[in-house]
């Protein structure tokens, strides 16, 4: 079975990452109920990354897999996200909560194409 996919260009504003998470809330019922604030706070935080660091246009993608919901961010800067090895202070916080609240993540090859997966 083909996984539904769907994309949103987000606005290029700080109201990025709160429409990101109410265009995802639909989404969130395919999930258990105490994953669903994972899905929330991850989405919140490639979003802010992708604003922050990226350039427009930034794009949510979704796909409803049978088993699992995977979230992608995309931004058109340059370069590759990488976590930091030891956030602080100054921030690097953000890729490491995505490893931990997520089952799967990644980075596309030579993009900016950020994405985590939830088991359903």
């Amino acid at each position: 079975m083909a996984p539904r996919t769907e994309t949103l260009e987000l606005p290029s504003e700080t109201s990025a990452a709160r429409v990101a998470r109410r265009y995802l809330e639909p989404h969130l019922t395919s999930l258990p109920g105490d994953r669903r604030p994972d899905a929330r706070l991850l989405v919140s935080e490639l979003v802010t990354n992708a604003f922050r660091h990226g350039m427009p246009p930034i794009t949510l993608t979704t796909e409803l897999h049978p088993g699992f919901l995977r979230v992608e961010v995309a931004d058109a800067g340059g370069g590759r996200p990488r976590r930091r090895a030891h956030p602080g202070a100054d921030g690097g916080w953000g890729l490491l909560l995505v490893e931990q609240a997520s089952d799967r993540w990644g980075v596309a090859d030579g993009s900016m194409r950020v994405w985590f997966e939830i088991d359903r």
